[in-house]
């Protein structure tokens, strides 16, 4: 039984890692659609959803039979419980993700939005920060999860300057408040992300370390 249980888990932890890379790759593509004005590219992120959709749920209802048939112990329950609340981070990430593709196809058909805003550098700080998270949960690796964890300030801080550029810009640009409107729920979006990096990051430190770090200082 034992056997059989634990290698159930592994088959989970293969499913969710498909998960992980499926999402990442969500989100780098929904950015590089905005940033390189790609119609085609914004839309294959969208009809992409129903992967990632679909592999939530096998994930889903993998893990929550392990619980009735396997009776783990503690340290098997703790992992099978980090695994299901990775994969409804991931779930969410992947609607966050079509939610900036479209609003880039919403940015293509508005007129252009004149000035340079801070999405860029937030979207790599973003992706820097949920490649981390992954990462630290295939090494299951606390420090680098402890890592993500710093950068929540930045990515806020962008998120500001992006709202405050584009208020101070709209005055001289009405004819672009549709465009400017989709920048900021992008940055929202990308803010969004950050945060659900974070819980990830959260619970790999709680899966190896046995800490609590969901109410730290300075966190939303």
């Amino acid at each position: 039984m034992d056997r059989h249980f634990h290698e159930e888990i592994q088959r989970l932890r293969q499913k969710l890692l498909e998960m992980s890379f499926t999402v990442e790759e969500a989100v780098a593509r929904a950015c590089e659609a905005l940033f390189s004005s790609n119609a085609r590219l914004a839309k294959q992120v969208i009809e992409s959803d129903s992967i990632i959709n679909r592999l939530e749920i096998e994930i889903d209802e993998t893990g929550h039979s392990l619980f009735v048939t396997g009776q783990p112990v503690a340290a098997d329950l703790r992992m099978v419980m980090m695994m299901l609340k990775i994969n409804t981070s991931l779930e969410r990430i992947g609607d966050h993700a079509v939610n900036i593709a479209e609003k880039a196809l919403i940015v293509l058909a508005e007129p252009p939005f004149e000035g340079a805003l801070p999405l860029e550098p937030m979207a790599k700080t973003v992706d820097l920060a949920l490649r981390k998270a992954l990462n630290s949960f295939l090494k299951e690796d606390a420090c680098l999860a402890q890592e993500v964890l710093t950068q929540d300030d930045a990515v806020d801080q962008l998120n500001h300057d992006l709202f405050v550029q584009l208020k101070a810009a709209l005055a001289d640009q009405p004819r672009s408040a549709g465009a400017a409107m989709a920048y900021l729920l992008i940055g929202h979006n990308l803010e969004r992300v950050a945060d659900l990096a974070g819980n990830i990051a959260e619970d790999v430190i709680y899966l190896k370390q046995g800490r609590e770090v969901r109410h730290r200082v300075g966190m939303k």
